[in-house]
């Protein structure tokens, strides 16, 4: 079986590896060959060179890098290599390899092999599939594992029985894809998955944060949230950690949120990052859990805060503008955008906090006051003068 890589540029690039390759045996696996049997376009290209004596990926990538005349990033002791073709496309070269688990949860021992035992290490069936890219055979199929009628069938199918608990992280892939693709997650595999549940508690902060953050990337974040929840995913976290029963109209709200300020603030004003943690309602032991950084967490807490303040202390039509930035002044923004629609932050975060005062304490003290508790006081009152007329 063939398969055309329908994407020109692509097919031209990848023909020169083919070429230059030589007698290396050079394979694009992965996302860009599942994605390619699909009809979807695709630029993550993985590709995997059987080793020959001293030649492996990294030989491959740095002959590619000297005739593009580039640089080559690469890691002899796993075989793997980078480069970026001067037109913008980045190629990732892998040594074939097979890999054994020496313990549940943490990262492999890797030894080079082949390409069918590179495939078969690999997490689920419609991953599995290679597309050769030596000239002889170029766009010819290697489909160990039945990937492709899985890929026909809509499944997802994990590999060996051990798979989840040997790297928990699949779980978390399975159900992105799943969702991501509109597949059923294979009725096997679906039972092997909800038994390694437990097994996410072995996994490394890291690499848990790293899985959740990937989930924000997707299209169709609730429903792979209402599923990690569902199947008690979010507990085996953190077990203090309850998804809110509204994640839905919170996560579409946080997107309208988003939107505004694309359109209303500066860009270097807004840590975005920080706004889909702040849906999740982590605890703080979820967040010591997954070791979030410190500002992020003190952008978690300050969300709180706020939200609290406003459950008791709701802001009015009636406010005026000084009383609208004394009560948001000492918020992040990060928080106050997360509790938008409200005219009263819009009108705080479009306008009153980039108004700067018009009298400075040295003013003061050059009219006669001195340094102290009244001098701030004064100059507060004055700064107040300023914002409501400019309200």
């Amino acid at each position: 079986m063939f398969c055309e890589i329908a994407n020109p540029f692509i097919r031209r690039i990848l023909q020169e590896v083919g070429l230059v390759a030589g007698s290396m045996r050079p394979y694009v696996v992965g996302g860009f060959v599942r994605d390619s049997l699909m009809g979807k376009e695709s630029q993550d290209l993985d590709v995997v060179v059987e080793s020959s004596g001293s030649h492996n990926g990294i030989t491959l990538a740095q002959k590619l890098a000297d005739k593009w005349q580039v640089d080559v990033k690469s890691h002899q002791d796993f075989g793997t290599a980078t480069v970026n073709h001067p037109e913008g496309l980045k190629i990732d070269f892998v040594t074939a390899r097979c890999e054994t688990y020496t313990q549940a949860g943490i990262l492999p021992t890797v030894k080079f092999s082949q390409i069918t035992d590179d495939l078969w290490r690999r997490d689920f069936s419609v991953n599995a599939i290679a597309i050769s890219l030596s000239s002889d055979q170029f766009e010819q199929v290697l489909d160990p594992t039945n990937g492709i009628a899985d890929l026909e069938g809509k499944r997802i199918r994990v590999l060996h029985a051990e798979s989840f608990s040997d790297d928990p992280t699949r779980i978390f892939r399975a159900l992105r894809y799943a969702v991501r693709f509109q597949f059923q997650i294979e009725t096997e595999t679906e039972k092997l998955m909800q038994s390694a549940i437990d097994r996410i508690g072995i996994l490394s902060d890291a690499r848990i944060r790293n899985e959740i953050e990937r989930i924000f990337q997707e299209a169709c974040v609730v429903e792979i949230m209402q599923w990690l929840s569902a199947l008690g995913i979010c507990q085996a976290i953190c077990p203090q950690w309850q998804l809110p029963s509204d994640f839905e109209s919170i996560w579409h709200n946080l997107q309208s949120h988003l939107e505004w300020a694309e359109r209303h603030l500066d860009n270097d004003v807004l840590n975005a990052e920080a706004l889909p943690w702040m849906a999740l309602n982590l605890p703080s032991t979820g967040q010591e859990r997954l070791s979030l950084p410190g500002r992020l967490r003190q952008k978690l807490v300050a969300h709180k805060e706020l939200a609290q303040r406003l459950l008791y202390e709701p802001l009015t039509p009636m406010m005026k503008p000084s009383q609208i930035y004394q009560f948001l002044k000492p918020h992040p923004i990060e928080a106050l955008v997360y509790h938008l629609p409200q005219p009263q932050i819009e009108q705080y975060l479009t306008q009153l906090r980039r108004i700067k005062p018009n009298k400075t304490g040295n003013d003061l003290i050059a009219d006669g006051w001195t340094a102290g508790p009244n001098l701030a006081q004064a100059l507060w009152e004055d700064f107040a003068r300023q914002l409501d007329k400019c309200g």
